[in-house]
């Protein structure tokens, strides 16, 4: 191509609304810090009902998952790009262009490398990205809601526990404040550390006396579900325990609360000493090594009296894989087997991201009849049971549909390949709080981790909103 008419259509790219090809702003051809955002124009919501944006386009080689962020008017998304580029996509109220910023970390075939964005109570933007066990890769924005304005720092507290991270995460306190936190060190010998920030120093501080929350003392870790606020004002955390990286060594699901995410206590509202490691942590229910429990399989919601039930799976005692609920009674923890299945077993016994066969689907909740609904798949098969909330006896099962909004429905159908989706966290305002919005796309399934000898094209990002009920 000419070099003059090559110029004038990269040039024409980096000035246009919609997102660029994948490395039109990399380099010296990304645009400036200083480049201004554009005015708010007029939107007319009539219009904006059905509307579905596409992104940009995005990896689907494997499963990586995106992040996508509200507050107030403003949408941040994390994800890579169709060339595993870390991609940050910034806007200001609806109807204006968004503003797109490559960041230099690029994804390799790990699906445990997942984006985490955060936004202080300054607006400075925070990610995370792009980690299994690796030093960490973070970013700060240097002005308040510039996403051209994102450079990479060293790390938070720039210490020996940043060299191996795995599953950052960020949320916001009561107040606010923004948290961080990450496993440090591996799969079987881990630690989980939190760090707030301090907007008028900019600067991170680590939580719970500088040391970690929960120690796995050299020996095991732990995989976590929360912290989540509940109905009932405390934060709420569980996890499973892992001795080696292999999934058939997870035992043993533990609990937690806090009020305040710095005094953590059991669910009798005795004060835990921190860290919490297997020996002084709350086990709500025992489960050995071997029985069938997986990491990222559980979930938490509550019952009408605002007590903590989990829905889970481990194996029978003929060795197939079962739901089980879990629930916080006067007389403790009591587990109840929901399901009856037969030739269910989820193989454990290997390392990597899994492909799962059993996953549970759904928080447990009341229904409006006061019953409890559990949910889970088996085989791509969804079923509910609904549960006696007074004896937990299953009292009736059915195979569903897709429960996911019609309009995410059509998304997912357009293309044969699995289909994912990220929830947008965060509080909009104005339109933004009518409705729920939806970041889909399509990529393979997990490799365990390792390369595929093919590469199958980029999928579309879409953003889907979805009116509220």
């Amino acid at each position: 191509m000419n070099k003059r008419i090559h110029s004038a259509v990269c040039m024409a790219l980096l000035s246009s609304a919609a997102p660029p090809i994948s490395l039109a702003q990399t380099g010296d051809n990304a645009p400036s810090a200083a480049t201004e955002l554009p005015k708010l124009v007029e939107w007319d919501d009539t219009k904006f009902r059905s509307r579905i944006e596409a992104i940009d386009l995005t990896w689907a080689g494997h499963r990586a998952r995106a992040d996508i962020l509200m507050t107030e008017d403003n949408q941040l998304i994390g994800y890579y790009d169709a060339n595993r580029q870390l991609t940050i996509a910034y806007r200001k109220g609806l109807g204006n262009p968004w503003n797109y910023h490559k960041l230099p970390s690029w994804l390799g075939w790990d699906s445990h490398n997942s984006v985490a964005l955060g936004v202080d109570e300054a607006g400075y933007i925070h990610v995370m990205a792009n980690m299994h066990a690796d030093p960490i890769v973070y970013f700060q924005s240097e002005k308040p809601w510039n996403v051209r304005s994102i450079v990479q720092h060293k790390g938070l507290v720039n210490d020996a526990y940043e060299e191996r991270v795995t599953y950052p995460h960020f949320m916001n306190d009561r107040q606010g404040r923004l948290i961080a936190k990450f496993r440090s060190g591996g799969s079987g010998n881990g630690i989980e550390l939190y760090h707030r920030f301090d907007t008028k120093t900019k600067s991170w501080s680590r939580m719970h006396g500088g040391g970690p929350l929960v120690d796995g003392e050299g020996e095991r870790n732990g995989y976590f579900k929360g912290p989540d606020l509940g109905p009932d004002g405390y934060y709420h955390l569980t996890w499973v325990w892992r001795e080696t990286p292999s999934a058939n060594t997870n035992h043993d699901l533990s609990y937690a609360r806090s009020k305040d995410l710095d005094n953590w206590e059991t669910s009798d509202g005795k004060p835990l000493t921190l860290p919490m490691t297997l020996s002084t942590s709350e086990i709500i229910e025992p489960v050995p090594v071997g029985g069938g429990i997986l990491n990222g399989q559980h979930r938490l919601g509550f019952d009408s009296d605002k007590k903590p039930m989990i829905s889970y799976y481990k194996y029978d005692q003929k060795g197939d894989t079962q739901i089980y609920l879990l629930r916080k009674t006067a007389q403790g923890w009591k587990s109840d087997q929901i399901s009856n299945w037969t030739g269910s077993r989820q193989e454990l016994d290997r390392q990597g991201s899994l492909a799962n066969t059993v996953s549970v689907s759904a928080d447990p909740e009341i229904a409006a009849d006061g019953s409890i609904t559990v949910q889970a798949i088996r085989d791509g098969v969804i079923t509910q049971w609904q549960v006696n909330a007074k004896t937990n006896k299953v009292m009736a099962v059915t195979t569903i549909s897709d429960p996911l909004p019609a309009q995410i429905l059509s998304e997912k159908a357009k293309r044969e390949m699995p289909f994912h989706f990220a929830k947008a966290t965060g509080k909009g305002t104005g339109v933004f709080a009518d409705y729920d919005w939806y970041l889909t796309w399509h990529a393979l399934p997990a490799n365990q981790d390792v390369a595929r000898d093919d590469i199958p094209s980029p999928s579309v990002l879409r953003l889907i909103p979805v009116p509220k009920k």
